[in-house]
């Protein structure tokens, strides 16, 4: 039996046990029903990164999600880039197997189809998300069961809860106001357990605080520790403080700590588990958001307390951006611009540091259906795989990206 066959089959013993959904806080609102805000958020990949379970607890305390909310979204992609080496094109939130051996290239994706449930009842609530995608990593499936964790507690009675299971780890903000491209912050800190994490949390009026244990395994993404023996040994601890200034104005205060990072071997790919000398290499976080009616402003720090040994330097990642929300034929649309730098190498090398620029437009054709067009910019080509070996300075590609996300 798989693990989506057991996670659902608990959903659904859950929901017998449960009965109507007696305790439920809200009597209007349907026992099952879909939830639009509540699955742009949940299946959110850009803006909402980690933080998860406090949305979802929120979504529930709110009233916003029943006792069991469906939901999902078909996002893909059209994709032209053009670089000035053959064979070295821009990898943020793309894989290397999608691009060509020459210097120009179009193709389509499908970025991701995916489906979500979340069961509400007293005192738990428990998740699932399964997805399909054409850009999966090399021995991954295409169909996954990408997230599965239950949440105990009610913001209502305290604001404290405790989390087990699949997810996206608690550590930094790594929002990107582009439509479909990742930042260099989320590209090299954004952290993914593969193993179920245990997670500790405190969300108040203003404050959301989350300690995380993590088992002793490389994770999906980022996540790593220099021995895999299943140890909870990692975590991760993050604070997100929010300041409510004049004029509407609303300023976001974050900070983070993750013990283990893949920043951590002087082989720059999926350690394995024996024959390279590990040692534990943490990172740091720090961001800050302004926000008002119409915009937001972002800033954000993340960096290795150590070196890393496959470049012999600390790795470190700045973002900066910006949107601004207005019309566009009278329909809702958001201009943003997202300028990112990642550093691995001493000044000088050629795999020292790549840059990014994006501009990016986001319209609402409809309540489910969103349009976007970026041009990105990339100087500098340096995957994290053999970077000391494929880093090229030299490098400099422009890319234009049309995509579609519908949403239910």
């Amino acid at each position: 039996m798989s693990y989506f066959q057991k996670f659902t089959g608990a959903l659904a013993a859950l929901c017998l046990l449960s009965g109507a959904g007696a305790g439920w806080a809200d009597e209007a609102k349907p026992p099952v029903a879909t939830s639009l805000g509540y699955s742009e958020r949940m299946l959110d990949r850009q803006e909402d990164v980690s933080g998860k379970v406090g949305i979802a607890l929120r979504a529930r305390q709110t009233g916003e999600i029943g006792m069991l909310t469906f939901g999902g979204r078909l996002f893909a992609t059209i994709i032209a880039e053009r670089t000035n080496t053959a064979g070295k094109f821009p990898i943020l939130s793309r894989l290397p197997p999608t691009h060509t051996s020459g210097t120009s290239d179009v193709y389509s994706v499908v970025n991701e189809a995916t489906v979500h449930a979340t069961l509400a009842l007293p005192l738990v609530t428990a998740f699932a998300q399964a997805e399909y995608t054409e850009v999966e990593y090399p021995g991954q499936d295409a169909l996954q069961l990408r997230k599965y964790w239950v949440a105990f507690g009610d913001l209502d009675r305290s604001p404290f809860y405790l989390a087990v299971g699949r997810k996206t780890v608690n550590f930094g903000n790594f929002a990107t106001y582009a439509p479909f491209t990742h930042s260099h912050s989320n590209h090299y800190f954004w952290a993914q357990s593969k193993d179920p994490v245990i997670e500790v949390g405190y969300l108040g009026k203003n404050t959301d605080l989350a300690f995380t244990l993590i088992p002793g395994h490389r994770g999906l993404r980022v996540v790593d520790s220099p021995d895999n023996d299943g140890d909870y040994e990692n975590y991760a601890l993050n604070l997100a403080h929010r300041l409510d200034l004049t004029g509407g104005m609303q300023l976001q205060l974050g900070g983070g700590y993750l013990r283990g990072t893949i920043y951590d071997s002087a082989i720059a790919h999926h350690p394995p588990s024996a024959g390279t000398a590990r040692v534990w290499n943490g990172a740091y976080n720090l961001n800050a958001t302004l926000s008002g009616d119409r915009y937001d402003l972002m800033a954000e720090f993340t960096k290795t307390t150590g070196i890393w040994p496959a470049t012999g330097h600390k790795v470190s990642a700045l973002t900066l951006q910006g949107r601004y929300r207005s019309e566009l034929f009278g329909k809702p649309a958001t201009y943003s611009l997202s300028l990112s730098r990642g550093v691995q190498g001493a000044k000088g090398t050629a795999w020292e540091k790549m840059d990014q620029a994006v501009l990016g437009l986001e319209v609402d054709m409809s309540k489910h259906l969103k349009i976007g067009v970026e041009y990105m910019f990339n100087d500098g080509f340096v995957p994290l795989i053999m970077p000391k070996a494929v880093g090229d300075a030299g490098v400099q590609s422009h890319t234009l990206i049309i995509g579609a996300k519908l949403t239910f």
